[in-house]
C-alpha cells in the first residue's frame, strides 16, 4: 500500500498535484531546486526534502513532474539508486517515448515499477484533479498505482508498454498546436476581410468549425489579450519539437506540424517563450499585417 509518497518538481503544474496528493491523505514530501517551489509545497501541507536521495529513501512511490528529458534522465540516475525494492515511480513529464523506454529499463533492472503518465488539462485541471493521464507500462504496475493517479486525475487510460504514454500525449500536443495556428490564422483573414472578432467566434462557436482550443484556451489568452501562462509557448515548442521527431523517426509524414513548429520557433525567437503558448499570435499577426483585437468581455 502507498502512504508515503515523493513529489519532484513542484512547479506550475506539480504544485497543483502535490497539494491533491496531500488531500487524499498521502505522506507527502516534496523536492524541488526552486525555493519558491519548495515554499508552495510546504503551503499545500507536504514536507520537503533536502535532495532527490533522500526523497527517494523514505518513499513507497514518487510522482515527477519535469520540464524535459534531460532533467528526467538527471533524475532517474539520483532515484533509481536510492529507491527501495518494489517502490514505484510515475513520471507526469512529456518527454520522447525513447526517453521513457530507457528509464523503465534501468526501473525494472533494480525491482522498481515506473510508468510513464503524461497528462493534459492544463493548470485547471490540476487544481481540480481532473487532468487526463495517459499511461504507458506494465498493466500490474498500473493496478498499483492506480490509487496515487486517481488523487490527481479523473481519467486514466492505459496506452501500452513503456512509451506509449508519451507517443499518445505528443499526438495530443500536436493538434493542440496545430487547432491554435489553424484558428488564428482562420481569425485574421476574417478580420481582413472586416470582419468584428466577436462576430467571427460566436459563429465559429456554433458552426462546424469549433474547436476545445477556441472555446477553452484562445478566448481565454489570445482573444482576451492576456498571456500569462497558462500553458508556456517555450514547453509547446518542447513538445511539437519531440512530436516532429518522433514523427520522423516512425517515417509518418508531419507536414502541417512542422510548419506550426516553425511558426513557435519564430515566436520564442521573438522573446515571447515564457508567455501562453498562444502568444504565437503576435507571429501570425505579423505575417498578416493585421491584428486580432479582443473579445468583448462578457460577450
Amino acid at each position: 500500500m502507498i502512504r508515503k509518497v515523493g513529489m519532484v518538481g513542484v512547479g506550475i503544474m506539480g504544485s497543483r498535484m502535490c497539494a491533491n496528493l496531500v488531500k487524499a491523505g498521502f505522506q507527502v514530501t516534496a523536492f524541488d531546486p526552486g525555493e519558491a517551489a519548495q515554499a508552495a509545497a510546504r503551503a499545500c501541507g507536504a514536507d520537503t526534502a533536502p535532495g532527490l536521495e533522500a526523497l527517494a529513501r523514505s518513499a513507497d512511490a514518487v510522482l515527477s513532474s519535469l520540464p524535459d528529458a534531460p532533467q528526467l534522465s538527471a533524475v532517474a540516475d539520483a532515484l533509481l539508486p536510492n529507491l527501495g525494492t518494489g517502490a514505484l515511480w510515475c513520471d507526469t513529464s512529456t518527454v520522447d517515448p525513447a526517453t521513457a523506454q530507457r528509464v523503465s529499463e534501468a526501473a525494472r533492472a533494480r525491482g522498481l515499477g515506473f510508468l510513464d503518465c503524461p497528462v493534459s488539462g492544463g493548470p485547471a485541471g490540476a487544481a481540480a484533479g481532473a487532468v487526463t493521464i495517459m499511461v504507458g507500462g506494465e498493466a500490474a504496475v498500473l493496478e498499483r498505482a492506480r490509487p496515487l493517479l486517481e488523487a490527481i486525475g479523473r481519467t486514466l487510460v492505459h496506452c501500452g508498454a513503456a512509451g506509449s504514454g508519451q507517443g499518445a500525449k505528443l499526438v495530443n500536443q500536436a493538434l493542440v498546436a496545430a487547432h491554435t495556428v489553424a484558428a488564428l490564422e482562420a481569425l485574421l483573414v476574417g478580420r481582413k476581410c472586416g470582419l468584428e472578432l466577436d462576430t467571427l467566434v460566436s459563429i465559429l462557436k456554433a458552426s462546424s468549425g469549433r474547436s476545445w482550443i477556441l472555446e477553452n484556451h484562445l478566448d481565454r489568452y489570445a482573444l482576451a489579450g492576456q498571456f500569462e501562462p497558462g500553458f508556456a509557448l517555450d514547453l509547446m515548442f518542447k513538445d511539437l519539437r519531440l512530436f516532429v521527431e518522433t514523427a520522423t523517426q516512425a517515417r509518418a509524414p508531419a507536414p502541417v506540424a512542422a510548419t506550426a513548429l516553425q511558426l513557435y520557433n519564430a515566436a520564442r525567437a521573438a522573446g515571447q517563450g515564457a508567455r501562453d503558448q498562444t502568444v504565437v499570435a503576435k507571429v501570425l499577426e505579423q505575417m498578416a499585417g493585421a491584428t486580432l483585437g479582443t473579445l468583448t468581455p462578457g460577450g
